[in-house]
């Protein structure tokens, strides 16, 4: 009788890449839930939105992290200007407040 043996072929590093960016991106879906501040949102989903791009534009895990950390600062320079573009807003609401109430006292 012959029997015949199989090696175990080990996955590809881009079928290993996806993995990464697939875990990377479901525990960022699954953390979201979690009580994270708005920077830490958009960290998150800035890191597992660049794990999944590295993992799908490269060929090794090292794109995967490479994309995550690039994803994760874009995501917080994203946070960092829109909290400064809130602040702004909000400083010209209070200035404009604040001469209205002056008007008031002068026509008092």
């Amino acid at each position: 009788m012959h029997t015949q043996e199989t090696a175990a072929v080990p996955p590809s590093t881009g079928t290993a890449s996806r993995r990464v960016a697939t875990v990377t991106v479901l525990l960022a879906a699954l953390s979201s839930g979690c009580t994270m501040n708005q920077t830490e949102e958009r960290t998150g989903a800035g890191a597992a939105i660049g794990a999944l791009g590295g993992a799908i534009l490269g060929t090794s895990r090292e794109s995967a992290a490479i994309g995550a950390a690039v994803g994760a600062a874009g995501g917080y320079i994203y946070d960092q200007y829109n909290k400064r573009e809130d602040a702004e807003a909000e400083n010209a609401r209070l200035r404009q407040e604040n001469e209205q109430l002056k008007q008031e006292a002068v026509d008092d």
